[in-house]
């Protein structure tokens, strides 16, 4: 895992190492969070690649990047893991190709060299990389299918600019970085901005799964989609065995405990975790070091799960007590966040990432686990929907209160949202369920956003018409939050906040492999109208004792809730009150000062009907903006 950057001139620039080579140093030396173990540089007429190593794999120097081939015609400079490393290199020795390293990174260049643009094809891991052909000038710049590792590029008609962070652009003082109204309006209804889009009208992000390909030498470029989770939509008509399951995990975490260093394991007490604990158990050849938060808050402290399945499985446990909360662990938390988010649990992954950090370098963490096997309520409310008979939303909520005036609330959640869901203009999917506000709403709060310009509602409909070619309505809005809330905000979240830190986090849950599977036998997610997750349940009541599987499956499923009201009126209250207040509201151009104001003075006496979502998400940007005024620490 590491961190990339680089500048790629497609005509002679005038004042390029002071423009362009001397920034791109320094922004490496900022970036060293990323990648401490080394600092690489390759430079060639107006060309220029960095990187920062964080060593898991091949721990020598021979495994420094940029990265350069022995025919000395590539250049190389990769952020993540390969995992079947081992296989390909075995493939391509048969195939006549030599390698000077034990490095999964000269690998991927034999790969390019041997499939060409359909390299990516045969990589089983998480990547964000750029490859630079100095023959053919040809630069190709390739993110993992899932979105794990991020991409960032700037281009224009003299150079293209890339990194694996956005404030870092910043170090360039000719990259203009003005705020994209739209990614602004997006980010306060959904708490992150999806992609391709970025909060920088000039900066995009590499889709996942894409490729884009230029050309130096005919100054043209090319986009290539190298795989789509809607060709596996509905391929396979039986559901896969428990067995079929079982297998693709067991595979997925053995490729995940490829490592020179140690790997560690994040055990809330969960299914997800406490299934990778089963896993890690049998497969890892020594005793697992695993990690738990304690909380003081019982409602939200999980520790006596994570206790009884390292107990029973004999794991090496650490329990870590967060810090408090504070001003600084906050902004450090929004600096590493990157662009605006406003999911307050990067404040306490962050605390938890510092922690692990004193102890191993790679963990293995379970996101992906929900999405794929639907664990949240919010998939179980659309299943209810779907089971009214799709009713008018009208109709729906009038049943609802019915139901909820027979003394029934098991149904009040979905009544009470009903109300608000009307004010979408295009299907949501099942996000409709979670806290995403409708545009119209967000938009009032803004001085910029004009009433016609884009927002995600139009970007998620467009998802669930191509799910809906090969899967029915219900399937269909199952599988948006694999495309927008799983790679926009959950990954986002565990990539900045592990590397702020030096840790490496991989996601088993998110093989592709395992995710093809589940996608092709997508009617599935008809069935068990009140239980979620059940091939994971079922797989852990075969490899735990009985009264602890029991216990960790029955147990209802626990969000990492946060105070974020307690938090701004308490341990925040100082940096609140600066932000919010009428000095700094002026002068900021992008939102309704006046109404915002409003909308604090209602949170702070607590007023019934106030939307605290939106108030946090303020917050967070109000912050983001405060270091964006500062270029996040570098001057031009």
């Amino acid at each position: 895992m590491c961190g990339i950057i680089g500048v790629i001139s497609k005509k002679e620039v005038k004042n390029f190492r002071s423009d362009y080579f001397d920034p791109l140093s320094h922004a490496l030396d900022q970036m060293e969070y990323r990648g401490p173990d080394n600092k690489g540089l390759w430079t060639e007429n107006d060309i220029c690649l960095g990187h920062r190593r964080l060593s898991i794999i091949d721990l020598s120097a021979d495994g420094n990047q940029p990265f350069q081939s022995t025919c000395e015609r590539y250049i190389i400079v990769f952020n993540g893991e390969i995992y079947n490393y081992q296989e390909l290199r075995t493939d391509l020795k048969k195939l006549g190709h030599t390698f000077r390293t034990e490095s999964d990174t000269e690998v991927i260049i034999a790969a390019y060299i041997q499939y060409g643009a359909d390299f990516c094809k045969v990589l089983r891991g998480m990547f964000a990389m750029v490859i630079y052909d100095r023959k053919e000038k040809e630069v190709v710049f390739a993110r993992d299918r899932l979105g794990k590792k991020p991409l960032f590029l700037f281009e224009n008609e003299e150079l293209i600019v890339f990194s694996s962070e956005i404030k870092f652009f910043h170090a360039f003082k000719n990259i203009p970085l003005e705020i994209n109204e739209e990614s602004l309006l997006n980010f306060l209804s959904l708490q992150y901005i999806p992609g391709p889009a970025t909060i920088y009208k000039n900066v995009r992000q590499i889709s996942p799964a894409t490729i884009y390909r230029y050309e130096l030498n005919k100054d043209q470029g090319e986009t290539l989609s190298y795989w789509s989770m809607f060709d596996f939509v509905g391929e396979r008509k039986d559901i896969p065995e428990i067995e079929e399951i079982d297998s693709l995990l067991a595979e997925s975490i053995k490729y995940r405990l490829v490592a020179n260093v140690d790997i560690g394991l994040l055990l809330s007490g969960g299914i997800d975790s406490s299934l990778l604990a089963c896993y890690m158990h049998e497969l890892a050849g020594k005793k697992v070091k695993a990690f738990n938060v304690s909380f003081a808050e019982k409602s939200i402290d999980e520790s006596f799960y994570a206790q009884k399945v390292a107990t029973s499985l004999d794991l090496d446990l650490i329990t870590l007590r967060l810090d408090d909360i504070t001003v600084e662990n906050f902004s450090s938390s929004i600096y590493h966040a990157d662009q605006p988010m406003g999911d307050s649990a990067i404040i306490p992954t962050y605390l938890i990432s510092k922690s692990i950090s004193q102890h191993v370098k790679v963990v293995l963490s379970g996101e992906g686990a929900d999405e794929l096997f639907h664990g949240y309520d919010h998939y179980r409310y659309e299943k209810y929907y779907y089971q009214l008979g799709k009713l008018p939303f009208e109709g729906a909520r009038a049943f609802m209160e019915i139901i909820s005036g027979l003394g029934i609330h098991k149904f009040d959640r979905i009544r009470n949202k009903l109300q608000s869901i009307g004010n979408f203009k295009k299907d949501t999917g099942v996000s409709r369920w979670t806290s995403i506000l409708s545009p119209e709403l967000s938009r009032n709060y803004l001085n910029t956003a004009k009433q016609n310009s884009g927002n995600y509602e139009s970007q998620f409909d467009s998802f669930l018409k191509d799910f809906e070619k090969k899967s029915g309505k219900l399937e269909s809005s199952l599988m948006l939050d694999l495309l927008t809330w799983l790679p926009d905000d959950l990954l986002v979240k565990t990539d900045r906040m592990m590397m702020a830190c030096s840790v490496e986090a991989r996601t088993p849950f998110l093989d592709h492999q395992l995710v093809e599977e589940v996608l092709k036998s997508s009617s599935h997610f008809n069935q068990y109208l009140f239980q979620s997750k059940n091939y994971l349940r079922k797989l852990l009541k075969k490899k735990l004792p009985p009264s602890v599987a029991e216990l960790i499956s029955n147990r209802p499923k626990q969000g990492f809730e946060t105070p974020k009201l307690q938090w701004l009126n308490s341990s925040l209250s100082e940096l609140s009150t600066f932000l919010f207040s009428e000095e700094n509201l002026k002068n900021n151009p992008y939102l309704d000062a006046a109404k915002v104001n409003d909308l604090w003075q209602d949170v702070q006496k607590q007023k019934p009907g106030t939307n605290f979502r939106l108030i946090w998400n303020i917050f967070c940007f109000l912050e983001w903006h405060r270091q964006h005024e500062s270029k996040f620490g570098f001057t031009k």
